[in-house]
């Protein structure tokens, strides 16, 4: 049915025009999904462009009248002449660079040759009366001495310079990232090869093939194009996801949740939140004493040893460690629970830093000691800085609290204080036992706080 309606001229880009205009609605649907990721843009406005082309092939293949065959042809070599346009810019975008001095020169040539295309008159440019095509038997097109055979000049020759420019980058890669590059490259490949080829069979020069082959490689170009999108856009999850791991480590889960709700981009100073929550303060005692005598690699080895013990027991009790500040800890935990899974949080610390010492087999002068103090109430969860250097942390009377009774550990003589917010909320039949040890001031507080050691059974 299909060749009945349309000449056999028209059939190959008529093909090629149903494929881009399908492939240019679906890159919109997408674009709009992701409307930052700039290649996509480019990549819809090449579609564009090849469903333009190939509309004006099949224009002009219907032989109706001058006119339409005028029409058709300047819209075909129009868009064409577009095309290394989109080229310059897809490139740009895919490297996530400024369009250069060369791509702009590229850019403006394209405009202008297809303004030329749309408006130019005359036997130079777009003209009547018609003349036969070279080739093709029964097919008309209009005269045109000087543009036809200029725009064609300029597109192979842009196309041939992006295949080279394309292996090049491609034997100088290395990793992954540039994956993109080869589905890139053989896609310009093609496109060069069947324009060239159908260049040579209109100027009368002896051809592989008999028919033009420039619409089915201008398909696959599209197709290589898209991979080449896909390729990336996977290169830049994957890199993006390794971002955010890496982020994590620095600014705990919890309050990206928080600070970051639309997006990284969105992180700004003053964001906050406020929470009910347990915070559990720990502190290396004999810390100075013990930098005196070992040695700073010694040190840093030891104590990075003794963190990674405690993250384990951190993440196990669904804690988040807010900061490590030199020789002390700070975690937060939240929800209802919070205050159970801060103190089993802070029992397991010591026996995880007694355990430690005996593996380490460490003497009794290099042996760590730690103290804990948990307090519950309300924290301010968020973000303090200026716009060039930001840091996440939780701030309140309840964090200087817990420090202050992990302080008091020290002059109680008591590895491990709470407070009576805390044992409040913890449930009857608790596992540990609570020895009170009366009401002390800490500093910061405006009266005395009633305080319990936390006793294993």
């Amino acid at each position: 049915m299909l060749p009945n309606l349309i000449p056999h001229y028209g059939v190959g880009p008529f093909i090629g025009l149903i494929a881009n205009a399908v492939m240019a609605i679906l890159c919109l649907v997408t674009l709009i999904l992701y409307r930052q990721y700039r290649p996509l843009r480019s990549l819809f406005l090449f579609y564009l462009l090849s469903t333009f082309l190939f509309l004006g092939w099949v224009i002009y293949g219907f032989q109706k009248s001058p006119q339409s065959i005028l029409l058709g042809y300047r819209i075909d070599l129009a868009a064409l002449a577009l095309l290394p346009a989109s080229w310059a810019w897809f490139t740009s975008s895919l490297a996530n660079m400024k369009l250069s001095r060369l791509s702009k020169a590229l850019i403006g040539i394209s405009l202008i040759l297809s303004l030329l295309a749309l408006v130019g008159k005359g036997s130079w440019f777009l003209g009547l009366p018609l003349q036969p095509h070279e080739v093709a038997t029964g097919i008309l097109r209009p005269q045109s001495r000087l543009l036809r055979p200029l725009i064609h000049f300029f597109a192979l020759t842009v196309g041939f310079f992006y295949c080279l420019a394309t292996v090049k980058k491609l034997l100088k890669r290395e990793g992954s990232s540039s994956a993109y590059l080869l589905p890139f490259g053989m896609g310009m490949i093609l496109w060069f090869l069947g324009g060239f080829h159908d260049v040579l069979r209109s100027s009368g020069f002896s051809v592989p093939f008999s028919g033009q082959i420039f619409w089915f490689t201008s398909f696959w170009l599209s197709i290589f194009l898209t991979i080449a999108v896909a390729f990336h856009f996977r290169s830049l999850e994957l890199a993006i996801r390794e971002a955010r791991d890496v982020f994590e480590k620095f600014v705990p889960p919890a309050y990206l949740r928080r600070i970051a709700s639309r997006g990284l981009g969105s992180i700004r100073p003053g964001e906050a939140d406020q929470q009910w929550a347990t915070i559990l303060c720990c502190d290396i005692h004999g810390f100075t004493a013990l930098s005196e005598r070992l040695p700073p690699g010694q040190l840093i080895t030891l104590v990075n040893q003794l963190y990674e013990e405690i993250a384990h027991v951190v993440n196990a009790k669904q804690g988040v460690i807010d900061k490590f500040l030199g020789d002390a800890v700070l975690c937060i935990f939240e929800g209802a629970d919070s205050a159970q899974r801060a103190v089993a949080c802070g029992v397991e610390m010591l026996a995880s830093v007694r355990a430690f010492n005996t593996e380490n087999d460490s003497p009794a002068n290099q042996s760590i000691q730690i103290g804990i103090g948990v307090h519950y109430g309300t924290v301010i969860l968020g973000t303090i800085g200026s716009s060039e250097r930001m840091d996440s942390t939780v701030l309140g009377l309840t964090v200087n609290l817990a420090k202050r009774l992990e302080e008091s550990t020290k002059s109680l003589k008591v590895a491990m204080l709470i407070s009576d917010e805390v044992a409040r909320q913890l449930p009857d039949g608790y596992p540990y036992k609570l020895r009170s040890l009366g009401e002390v001031s800490l500093k910061g507080s405006s009266s005395p706080l009633a305080v319990y050691e936390v006793v294993e059974t």
